[in-house]
């Protein structure tokens, strides 16, 4: 008699391990939603999703969903308004792009919703940056954006209904909430993020080339994660996750390419963010570094199999090198600003 509740109690799922099943659940599908609708920024949907079951220890409720999708319509309405405005004076819209950025990351320093800020970071770069190629792909980009939010939060709903917490136990409580600095600190590191990001969306804005919207990523993802103090450990943790995430992204698109399957790629996905959510749940002290790497494989492997509007196929060595040279400018800029990206105390009055 003691035997089927034994094996029931050995089936069962652990909150852990219902937490990495919505991870990989959500990739999978996010992508499986973007390949069947044919979306050309294929990857913003999984990213979206993972970011969003990230941030959130319940399911959200209806209001925070219709948030998101809100929060992606003006603010990318905005930076398209700007920059059909202000092309002619490109270092206008640089200004305003510049503070935009700031604030954001002052936002995100005194504790504002993570999402929130990623999105309108995610517009401010990238709809400016992709304008300078076709403002009418800017606006596809943005139509792209807002209905991959809602495909996000649909598959994070589905998520958490397939795979809900225990209700054997407490409910979860998810990642301790973040702590916010006090404000002069929280702008001293503000600057300091946009100090490495800025030059970066100065840059390629000038150029005008959209290929490496994926180092801009990698970039925003990383000063996202990164903490606030610099050193070789940090710079090592960088550029390991970068390369796991984006070596892993390469073969499995090469992968994707032999085979020619959608069934085979959705498993590929599947397999890999398995790998991934089983590491950054239980990493500890690496989760951080399986946070990246897990973000950089799906921004790699979403931009691989659906190519920019106005960009070009690349080669293995061209992807590569591109994400090694994204971790080593983040690398040297954090350097540069070490001595105003110091390791702040949480704000004791909040």
């Amino acid at each position: 008699m003691e035997k089927a509740p034994s094996l029931r109690r050995a089936l069962s799922l652990t909150a852990a391990d219902r937490v990495v099943l919505r991870l990989a659940f959500a990739a999978t599908f996010g992508f499986a939603i973007a390949a069947l609708r044919d979306w050309e920024f294929s990857f913003l949907a999984p990213m979206l999703a993972v970011q969003i079951l990230a941030a959130t220890p319940a399911s959200p409720s209806f209001r925070q969903g219709a948030t998101i999708p809100l929060v992606i319509f003006l603010s990318t309405n905005v930076a398209l308004g700007a920059s059909s405005l202000l092309m002619g004076t490109p270092l206008v819209l640089l200004a305003i792009v510049g503070l935009v950025i700031c604030w954001t990351f002052y936002a995100q320093r005194r504790a504002a919703p993570a999402m929130a800020v990623l999105l309108v970071q995610i517009a401010f770069c990238c709809v400016p940056l992709i304008a300078t190629i076709s403002l009418d792909v800017a606006r596809d980009f943005s139509d792209f954006l807002l209905w991959s939010s809602i495909a996000a939060i649909i598959t994070v709903w589905i998520a958490y209904a397939l795979f809900p917490p225990p209700t054997s136990s407490a409910p979860a409580a998810g990642p301790p909430a973040p702590t916010g600095l006090a404000p002069a600190q929280a702008a001293q590191v503000a600057m300091s993020d946009t100090l490495v990001l800025l030059p970066l969306l100065v840059t390629f804005i000038v150029r005008g080339d959209i290929n490496n919207i994926v180092i801009l990523m990698i970039t925003i993802n990383l000063l996202r994660e990164v903490e606030l103090a610099p050193g070789r450990r940090l710079a090592l943790a960088i550029l390991l996750a970068n390369l796991l995430g984006g070596a892993l992204a390469v073969l499995a698109h090469q992968f994707i390419l032999l085979s020619d399957s959608l069934l085979l790629f959705l498993l590929t996905v599947l397999l890999a963010s398995l790998w991934f959510g089983g590491r950054l749940v239980r990493g500890g002290p690496m989760a951080p570094v399986y946070a990246l790497a897990f973000g950089t494989f799906l921004l790699v492997l979403g931009m691989a199999i659906t190519p920019l509007p106005g960009g070009a196929e690349e080669l293995f060595t061209v992807r590569i090198s591109k994400i090694i040279l994204a971790s080593l400018y983040a690398i040297g800029a954090l350097s540069v600003v070490a001595r105003i990206r110091l390791r702040p105390q949480p704000d004791a009055r909040l």
